[in-house]
């Protein structure tokens, strides 16, 4: 008993001799006579500047407690004068009786008014590096104190912050971190702004979620993570309102996993779920994931983000999207694969990627069902057209084909652009150094068949483009009707072309167009002009007689259509036009201006008689009718070249007076010869 006695007044001294100290401590020791030492020591082991222009406060039981403010850290060299960070309090307790069993129980950290300002300079080196600048200073970790183990912290509490890096800012920053323990869940409370950049539409970030350390085994678990707000909080902003949710995300930094079984969002009108894991994340990453994109109205989403909807002639048109599909990222490649993307009454689907991040080289194989392309052109111009420029290559070129680099497929089931109904296409692109090939390119259209190969070259100032292209027995009368609003011609067309050009202006196309053109139409007819009419009509007024023929049909039918053209900046030159039928016969020469649309053609034609209904001998065949037609190739105008014509009877006249003055002299010359 006596012996318990001693060992009590002994502990009891000692506790009565750590009270006093800590009481003279608190009596005799101010920090504040240290500032300039503490400055002193930080500017030796980094270089900055630490300023401490208010009070420091400290307590030292049951506490070891330290609360200063305001207070800021410099920039390095370089940087610019404006603090790296800076406080306007700061709390930190440690509690003194586990310190003397080497353990390190921190109370709750208390940070008010900071803000801390993150930057890197052109060399890529941060302001927040404090390693390589005073290795002399490096401090060196005492046994005692590497044998110290953080057992716990109470918690964190930062209020009224703020944190940028570059242009990216968060502000009114608060912070609520609960006690936090290896394997315990650690709740996070959580409320700011974010701004990305200069000038963007501020985000309203707020809620909460469940960290789990583990940091002897780094591994770390987040739950129940529950993220919300709105965008475009500003003055006079529409107001977005937004939501991020996952009930679990796990990260293993030893293993170099991550796994997030679900992923929901929403933003405005999109909502998205999803799913991500990754390995290799630290030496590698290599990420793999899904997601499913909702059915949303694109006028809606578009109307939230403060984006004008296009104007469509079909106003149904961009009503709903959709798309869904697996993605991938691994060395610098991101690939999107079982995509599949619905706009409206259309499906896309295939795969796409991007090989390489840095050059944004692309590959695709995709596939669209159906699109009709004119709902979604804008509404025609009301008024007359404004005239062209004489001069220049049209729009400026965006130089977007200089660095594109593409190669993929793409197939297309129904198609209409423009009122040109398509079916089958099929198109192979390979876009490389500035010269994008398209070949083959097919289709089906109007009962036959179209392909093509084009090259487009932008290595130089100006766009340079080839074109190879065919139509093989095409109801040219359907065609042109949708395509060209045109009902000009009928009948199976074959037409070829090879073309070049320079510029990307419609009008720079047409003027520096050079090539050569074939065409061949069989059974058709030419509308518009009914070619034996006016034949007929020309011969009447010549030979003076009544027109006996049929009345004006207003085409012309042929059984065939032949011509080829030169093209020369823009002005196409036939000189092998021809048309045959039963009772017609044209050939001739001509010109059409592309750019223009003027047209002078000089054809002959030859008529049987019986199809003019004038007298003579059945069957026979009349001599050949000039013909001119003029105007353009939408309004063109036929008349026949009734001077031409005059002058070709006068020689008929006068040939067939000249043989019955031969016939007569020889018989003459006969009847002396007798005699």
């Amino acid at each position: 008993m006596r012996i318990l006695k001693v060992v009590g007044i002994v502990l009891a001294c000692l506790v009565g001799a750590v009270v006093l100290l800590l009481i003279a401590v608190r009596l005799f020791v101010d920090p504040n006579d240290y500032k300039d030492r503490i400055a002193r020591a930080v500017m030796q082991s980094t270089g900055r500047e630490l300023a401490l222009p208010g009070t420091i406060k400290m307590s030292v039981f049951p506490w070891i407690a330290l609360e200063l403010g305001p207070a800021s850290l410099g920039n390095p060299p370089g940087f610019g004068t404006e603090p790296f960070a800076a406080v306007q309090r700061a709390v930190l307790r440690v509690r003194l009786l586990p310190l003397l069993h080497k353990e390190l129980e921190i109370g709750r950290v208390e940070i008010s008014g900071l803000d801390l300002r993150l930057r890197k300079n052109a060399a890529g080196k941060g302001n927040w590096d404090l390693g390589g600048e005073h290795p002399a200073a490096t401090p060196q970790t005492s046994d005692a104190a590497s044998t110290t183990a953080l057992r716990n912290l109470a918690g964190i509490v930062i209020t009224d912050s703020r944190l940028s890096y570059q242009d990216l800012v968060a502000e009114h920053v608060n912070l609520r971190v609960g006690r936090v323990a290896g394997g315990m869940e650690v709740p996070v409370q959580l409320k700011l702004t974010l701004t990305p950049s200069a000038g963007a539409r501020p985000i309203e970030v707020g809620g909460q979620l469940n960290v789990t350390l583990e940091p002897a085994d780094s591994r770390y678990r987040l739950a129940q993570v529950n993220l919300g707000g709105n965008w475009g909080s500003a003055a006079g902003a529409t107001r977005v309102a937004w939501k991020f949710s996952a009930p679990q995300a796990e990260l293993d930094l030893g293993a170099q996993t991550l796994g997030v079984a679900r992923v929901s969002a929403q933003f405005g009108a999109a909502r998205l779920n999803g799913t991500l894991k990754g390995s290799r994340i630290v030496d590698a990453p290599d990420l793999a994931g899904s997601f499913r994109l909702e059915p949303l109205p694109p006028r809606e989403l578009m109307s939230q983000l403060g984006i004008a909807a296009p104007k469509t002639r079909d106003a149904k048109a961009l009503g709903s999207l959709a798309a869904s599909g697996e993605f991938a990222y691994a060395d610098k490649r991101i690939a999107l694969s079982k995509l599949d993307v619905r706009l409206d009454e259309s499906r896309l689907r295939g795969s796409a990627a991007i090989t390489n991040l840095d050059t944004k080289a692309m590959q695709f194989d995709l596939s669209l069902d159906r699109i009709d392309i004119d709902r979604y052109r804008p509404p025609p111009e009301k008024g007359p057209k404004p005239p062209a420029a004489a001069t220049g290559t049209g729009p400026a070129e965006t130089k977007v084909l200089k660095t594109l680099a593409l190669d993929g497929t793409f197939t297309l089931g129904a198609a209409t652009f423009a009122g040109l109904h398509l079916t089958d296409g099929r198109m192979k692109l390979v876009a490389r150094d500035g010269v994008t090939h398209i070949a083959p390119l097919t289709a089906r259209l109007y009962g036959g068949t179209y392909s093509g190969d084009v090259t487009l070259d932008d290595r130089g100032a100006v766009l340079m483009s080839k074109f190879q292209q065919n139509l093989t027995r095409v109801d040219m009368a359907q065609l042109l009707k949708d395509f060209a609003k045109s009902q000009r011609f009928s009948g199976l067309g074959t037409v070829s072309s090879s073309l070049t050009a320079r510029g990307s202006g419609g009008d720079a196309v047409l003027r520096s167009l050079n090539g050569h053109v074939t065409a061949n139409l069989d059974k058709g007819a030419i509308e518009g002009v009914d070619l034996g009419f006016e034949i007929g009509r020309a011969l009447a007024l010549v030979q003076k007689q009544t027109l006996t023929g049929g009345p004006n049909s207003g085409r012309t039918v042929f059984d065939t259509f032949t011509a080829s053209a030169d093209i020369v900046n823009g002005v196409a030159t036939t000189k092998d036009l021809n048309i045959a039928s039963q009772n017609l016969r044209v050939s001739g020469q001509g010109t059409a201006n592309l750019v223009t649309e003027a047209i002078d053609y000089q054809l002959k034609a030859a008529v049987l008689k019986q199809a003019t209904g004038a007298a003579g001998a059945g069957g026979a065949t009349l001599a050949d009718i000039p013909l001119a037609i003029t105007g353009s190739i939408s309004s063109p105008k036929v008349r026949p070249d009734l001077e031409g014509l005059a002058r070709q009877r006068v020689q008929q006249e006068l040939n067939k007076h000249k043989d019955q003055l031969q016939q007569k002299l020889k018989d003459q010359l006969k009847g002396l010869i007798n005699k």
